[in-house]
């Protein structure tokens, strides 16, 4: 999974770069504070408030290192792409910061906003990996049929990737210097957290029906201890991204410029809030202190395909039937009159 979290560096990389193209001489205020709503040359219609986006940044940055603390000392390297995230997050609030006293470099809005509504497509990407890990190291495969834990977390993923690709395009058109082009930007960036809102919540339905499955279905496994925490708190980081993807996607349904998307108070609130929540509770309920893996937990081993591909073969000897050495003890034997040894 260290290939998704690299890729979308990249792209994010690339998008920032080619962000200072759209950035051109425009005829702004000469006071960009009087009157920030109607001021076409600021992008975000209003004036950031410092405290809380030092606050912000500072959480973010917190619940970041905490998260590679957690890392290093139960590792979890398929949880890269939700701790890069939080790092860019946090990147994100102190571009903001910065932004408060440039509210009319065009630039530096479109880095910051790229860091600010990109990075929870990471956060998403997280969940994903988790929940496919979480069914494989259960071995409970069967209980999200028709799906594969190694499948469901890849058809994600890339859903999460291909959003990612549109939100990315979509916010660096929101905020050129042409309405057009803004409003198309919007329209873009809408499209994709729709996509990504609609594949998170058919997601979150495959944990619930995850759960049900095993609770009506598999008591021994839902008795089983060290696992429901983690899957619980899986649970609220769903309640969490659903929340911010809602209101990002009604914030754009008004258009470029909305009651919602010019008033700071709702993007902390929905937004940031949320998000914080989500990816802070892995703090409490890391993965690595659940999931214990020796290599690959997708890649069988050759002991366990010779014991699932074990069957035992008897030997004509009268009416007594003996096994074929070797195989494990404790597989149940088929037995079938009058076979030959294989």
């Amino acid at each position: 999974m260290r290939q998704s979290t690299l890729l979308e560096i990249l792209i994010l990389s690339s998008l920032v770069s080619s962000a200072y193209a759209l950035g051109g001489d425009r005829d702004c205020p000469a006071d960009p504070y009087a009157d920030p709503l109607n001021d076409t040359c600021n992008p975000l219609r209003y004036v950031p408030n410092k405290a809380l986006n030092c606050l912000g940044a500072a959480l973010f940055f917190i619940v970041a290192a905490v998260l590679t603390f957690c890392s290093f000392r139960r590792k979890a390297n398929y949880f890269l792409c939700l701790i890069i995230g939080a790092w860019f997050e946090g990147a994100g609030f102190v571009l903001r910061v910065l932004l408060r006293d440039n509210l009319h470099n065009l630039n530096l809005y479109i880095v910051a906003n790229l860091f600010i509504v990109l990075s929870p497509c990471a956060f998403i990407a997280g969940d994903y990996i988790l929940f496919g890990r979480l069914v494989q190291f259960l071995e409970a495969h069967h209980h999200i049929r028709p799906f594969k834990a190694r499948h469901i977390s890849w058809i994600f993923i890339a859903s999460d990737i291909i959003t990612f690709l549109i939100q990315g395009a979509g916010g660096g058109l929101s905020a050129s210097g042409s309405n057009d082009s803004a409003e198309l930007g919007a329209n873009l960036f809408l499209a994709g957290i729709t996509i990504q809102m609609v594949s998170f919540i058919f997601f979150s339905c495959v944990w619930i029906l995850f759960g049900i499955r095993v609770f009506t279905g598999d008591k021994q496994l839902w008795h089983r201890e060290g696992w429901k925490p983690l899957y619980f708190a899986m649970g609220f980081t769903c309640i969490c991204f659903i929340v911010r993807s809602v209101y990002r996607t009604a914030e754009l349904s008004g258009g470029y410029v909305s009651y919602l998307s010019s008033h700071e108070g709702y993007f902390l609130g929905l937004d940031s809030l949320p998000l914080l929540l989500g990816i802070a509770t892995y703090i409490f309920f890391w993965p690595g202190n659940y999931l214990h893996f020796d290599g690959n937990p997708f890649k069988k081993s050759k002991t366990r395909r010779i014991e699932e591909g074990a069957q035992m073969h008897p030997l004509r000897t009268g009416d007594s039937y003996e096994t074929q050495p070797g195989l494990d003890a404790k597989m149940t034997p088929v037995y079938t009159n009058h076979y030959e040894r294989r």
